[in-house]
């Protein structure tokens, strides 16, 4: 009986493999015979661009959400107390029925922080007499927290939906 022909290089790593293809830039891949639209960028006058036909509309870029994929490997780190931490992973595991979202969940708040920017600059100076009592006062960080809270909430109600 004959051997088979290796299908995948000796060396083939799929983990690197995978990885270097998320890495590296998006760059469409044109179909043979397909229509070019051509629309004016922003960087130059209405010159004709190429842009990908109807076969590709599905991976066409989104503006203003990044378009490679990047790794999350850092991690932001605060204190809490046990009965907080286990709290947010009790809600996020009701609400979303999993018990790992609690990540998402932050992230989706510091969204909320960074569309809402613009009131939050407008009540920097509110926020900065906000005297921040020391770690060993367990009743004047709740305080501080909570008026902090008010002050985020009247900047994201400003703000309204986040765009995209």
């Amino acid at each position: 009986m004959a051997k088979r022909a290796p299908i995948l290089p000796d060396n083939y790593n799929p983990v690197g493999e995978r990885l270097r293809r998320i890495s590296e830039p998006f760059s469409p891949v044109v179909v043979p015979g397909e229509n070019v639209i051509a629309l004016p960028t922003p960087e130059s006058s209405p010159v004709t661009e190429a842009v990908p036909g109807p076969a590709l509309r599905e991976r066409e870029l989104i503006p203003d959400i990044p378009t490679g994929q990047e790794l999350k490997t850092v991690s932001v780190r605060f204190r809490c107390a046990l009965n907080e931490r286990k709290k947010w992973h009790e809600l996020t595991r009701e609400l979303t029925g999993d018990h790992n979202n609690l990540s998402h969940f932050i992230r989706a708040a510091l969204l909320l922080v960074e569309n809402s920017q613009g009131q939050l600059q407008r009540l920097a100076p509110d926020i900065q007499r906000f005297q921040k009592p020391a770690t060993n006062d367990p009743l004047g960080l709740t305080l501080y927290e909570q008026r902090l809270a008010q002050l985020l909430y009247d900047a994201i109600k400003a703000a309204g939906r986040p765009k995209g």
